[in-house]
């Protein structure tokens, strides 16, 4: 299932390889390039990073795209592709974040219960939201699992992980049962920057404190072999698994390479965090063999994650972003990060924004040579409501030949 190929619809290639010629011509370099938790919405780049949002920026109109766009081909024998080689076919990845349907307890149980997806409520809630996603042409999801180790991962005395509750495979038998009955590929999200959180408990729950497991060699090895391996190894190639993303957004809890959130008194460096980020890479590919990502925050930390043995990069977008050319990923082409697999938009708003509508964005993320784009998020949040049914519709409807995936079979 490793390694990609580029190719794309003859047009598309044609396209792309002129404008990456074009690029090299212009430039040597691109330097800038239950309990229901809101969204973490990254601050201003000059700012700490907080977990309250931000009001979007007012800018310009974004550039109009064409009706009828063509997507950017690959350049002929490199390894970043507009595309990801997926079921036997070239896939451009279109989809959304779910992202849950209860913020870390949708896999696993806690003291406040277990009413993760094996919960018949539950089940009945997220098959009908799967359901909906088909009808709008939806083939891939992103979707959060241990989040800041609220539920789920069992700790020992010394506060490292010891292994996975009753409940977690119950939740992720019933996940991908109806993941692919509805024909839609999962990015299972292993961690939310959360986990590195300082601790504080709610209601007989611990909610963060762990950053002392990605601090030290044993607690990064108990969480690989003890919570993430017996995953990868009940789920090893099923159908509906697409990838496994180490952490989203890191970046939030590193002290040299990113800004490091208020709530995280302990940060790592980024040397420690490459380290679990090699590890758990390993670990996918060896035993779940499936694909492996991680949730960059911003464009300019992508570099960052190069080396690891990434099969994507995915990168995060949001109006905050736009005034600053080292962040502002809508106005960039894929290819002139310079990166050395496809890049996916792993979340990007999908309304409520004033840097493009929906359209627009899926318009201009798929011309600009990104292999797919996930809205945040399918489950309407109060900042950047839920994708438009008929724009999604229509979009997918008209890239057929691109983002239908065939069922596995």
């Amino acid at each position: 299932m490793r390694g990609f190929t580029a190719h794309a619809a003859t047009e598309r290639m044609l396209l792309l390889f002129a404008v990456a010629l074009a690029l090299c011509a212009l430039a040597s370099g691109c330097d800038s390039a239950p309990v229901v938790v809101a969204t973490p919405i990254a601050p201003a780049p000059t700012q700490p990073a907080t977990a309250t949002s931000v009001a979007p920026t007012a800018t310009t109109a974004p550039p109009t795209p064409t009706s009828s766009p063509t997507q950017a081909a690959a350049t002929p024998g490199a390894a970043w592709a507009p595309t990801i080689r997926w079921r036997d076919g070239d896939r451009y990845l279109v989809g959304v974040n779910y992202p849950y349907f209860h913020y870390g307890n949708d896999f696993g149980g806690n003291a406040w219960g277990s009413y993760g997806v094996h919960d018949p409520t539950t089940y009945a809630a997220v098959d009908a939201d799967f359901t909906h996603m088909e009808s709008l042409g939806i083939h891939t999801v992103r979707w959060f699992v241990f989040t800041d180790g609220r539920a789920g991962i069992t700790f020992d005395a010394a506060g490292m992980p010891s292994g996975i509750d009753e409940f977690v495979t119950k939740d992720f038998d019933a996940a991908l049962e109806i993941a692919q009955r509805h024909n839609i590929g999962i990015n299972f999200v292993l961690l939310d920057f959360r986990f590195m959180y300082d601790a504080q408990t709610e209601n007989g729950v611990q909610l963060g404190g762990h950053a002392a497991v990605l601090a030290s060699p044993a607690g990064l090895q108990a969480l690989v072999s003890n919570v993430f391996e017996p995953l990868f190894r009940r789920y090893a190639r099923h159908p509906a698994v697409l990838s496994w993303e180490v952490m989203n957004e890191p970046e939030w809890t590193l002290r040299d390479a990113g800004t490091v959130h208020k709530e995280v008194s302990r940060p790592l460096t980024l040397a420690q965090f490459r380290t679990f980020v090699k590890l758990t890479v390993q670990a996918i590919h060896s035993i779940a063999g499936s694909y492996a990502t991680i949730g960059c925050a911003d464009m300019k930390w992508a570099q960052n994650w190069e080396g690891l043995d990434l099969d994507y990069y995915e990168i995060h977008f949001y109006d905050w972003m736009q005034p600053y050319s080292t962040d502002n990923l809508f106005s960039v082409r894929a290819e002139s990060l310079r990166l050395d697999r496809p890049v996916v938009v792993g979340e990007f708003p999908a309304d409520h924004s004033t840097v493009a509508g929906l359209r627009d964005y899926l318009n201009n993320w798929y011309t600009n040579g990104y292999a797919g784009a996930w809205a945040w998020s399918f489950r309407p949040d109060a900042q950047w409501g839920g994708p438009d049914s008929e724009v999604m519709s229509s979009w997918t409807d008209a890239h057929k030949s691109t983002v239908s995936i065939p069922p596995a079979p």
